[in-house]
């Protein structure tokens, strides 16, 4: 009889798992039982309790090459479980939690990867379950309050930020890819002050901690994420500063943002030329840290340089809606794809290459079935990124979610994850396939 791989390891532990959830239940209960007593407090308090949960299956279709995988295929179970709790106090301020118990059984080679918690300044989680092949936590996502007086807004505590239009490349974002495939965006540890001037124009600071980059450490060798590591950070208070108007129908926001690489300037254009959606973001990072790569590469980990993205968007009658986009990225190396990847994994970089297209299209087959599609070219190597998805809705407020990501290109002919010899953006990339089940209540 023939074998699945993940089947002889899906003995999960049954009462651990029912301890996981108790132990999570029990706080998320007392955290609505502090919100409805303030209720005895507040005439004007008011609490709305919402939530999903979603679990999911993941294939990865990996190809041949040693050095990244030890099997043709791999396997991934995942659950995610949320509560929303939120309101407003007065009529004039208000407030936000969400708590989450995730859980991930996977027989990846690289193990389960966590969400990041690189700009959390307390602790707010628990781990039930931390081995190589399973893991369970509860966290906290977001805990925050925003009080808002006129036309001033301040909101303190762990929230969700992220500026800049793009689809596929946002400059501007603070976390690039979401934990566990949540439509959900993280929260970081933050203040949030919003001032507006006027009915179009205004004022956005953020401040948070976060890890900048120094020039003195070393390289750790990470088997778990295959790549070489920069160890040397220091604490420090990192700001985003956005100033944004509108003339002649055209939105612009000025942006300055500190990056754990150094300080990065840009200008954003939003605007209609005719049916068109047309925006660009434009930014420029300076003031890097001199950090030489590992000793089997040549040149720096960072440097200073310039980034554009260039997109629009289009709606057709028939309810299908087209984007495009275009990424320059000044810190690509199309010539030393090894130590591009070295940088992407060290996270200073958002692609291996300098020139990248991408588009999307997505269709409302019926008010139940929405198809999307998109994908990305590397122009260099030519290796494409193809996307696909659909989404049916099974009940009210539950929808079933089936698709997949397929790459193509040149694959490594290394001898080692130090030394991989990386010859294309996406080959480097197993196919994946997954099956998504999402009820809201």
């Amino acid at each position: 009889m023939k074998r699945h791989p993940w089947k002889k390891q899906s003995n999960l532990p049954i009462d651990d798992f029912f301890l996981m959830l108790a132990g999570t239940f029990k706080k998320i209960l007392f955290s609505v039982l502090v919100f409805y007593s303030s209720q005895l407090f507040a005439e004007d308090f008011d609490i709305e309790i919402s939530g999903s949960v979603q679990s999911g299956y993941k294939l990865y279709d990996h190809y041949s090459f040693s050095p990244y995988f030890d099997q043709d295929s791999t396997q991934e179970f995942f659950s995610v479980a949320r509560i929303i709790v939120e309101g407003d106090i007065y009529d004039q301020h208000s407030y936000e939690l969400h708590a989450v118990q995730a859980y991930d059984y996977s027989n990846v080679k690289t193990g389960v990867g966590g969400r990041d918690v690189s700009m959390l300044s307390v602790d707010l989680s628990d781990n039930w379950i931390n081995d190589a092949d399973r893991s369970a936590h509860s966290y906290i996502d977001r805990a925050n309050i925003k009080f808002s007086v006129q036309d001033l807004d301040i909101q303190v505590g762990r929230l969700a930020t992220s500026f800049g239009k793009p689809t596929f490349w946002n400059l501007f974002d603070y976390y690039g890819s979401p934990y566990l495939g949540q439509e959900y965006k993280a929260g970081i540890d933050a203040v949030k002050i919003d001032k507006a001037v006027g009915n179009f124009s205004g004022l956005t600071a953020v401040l948070n901690e976060q890890n900048v980059l120094t020039s003195s450490g070393s390289y750790l060798e990470n088997s778990a994420v295959q790549s070489y590591q920069w160890l040397g950070s220091k604490e420090e208070t990192g700001y985003l500063l956005r100033g944004y108007t509108n003339y002649h129908d055209i939105d612009y926001a000025l942006l300055y943002k500190r990056e754990p690489e150094g300080h990065r300037l840009g200008l954003e254009m939003d605007g209609e030329w005719g049916p068109i959606n047309m925006y660009d973001e434009i930014t420029y990072l300076w003031g890097t840290e001199t950090i030489s790569m590992p000793d089997s590469y040549q040149g720096n980990l960072v440097k200073n340089y310039f980034m554009n993205v260039l997109g629009a968007s289009y709606r057709f009658d028939n309810e299908l809606q087209l984007t495009a986009e275009h990424l320059f990225n000044g810190v690509g190396d199309s010539d030393n794809l090894d130590a591009s990847d070295v940088r992407l994994k060290n996270g200073v970089s958002t692609s291996l290459n300098s020139h990248l297209s991408a588009a999307s299209l997505s269709y409302e087959f019926t008010p139940l079935l929405i198809g999307r599609y998109d994908t990305k070219v590397a122009w260099a190597d030519s290796s494409n990124q193809h996307n696909f998805s659909f989404h049916r809705s099974v009940t009210d407020n539950t929808d079933f979610v089936i698709g997949g990501q397929m790459n193509f290109g040149k694959r490594p002919n290394g001898t080692s994850w130090q030394n991989p010899n990386i010859q294309s953006e996406f080959g480097r990339l197993s196919s994946t396939y997954y099956v998504e089940l999402k009820h809201y209540f």
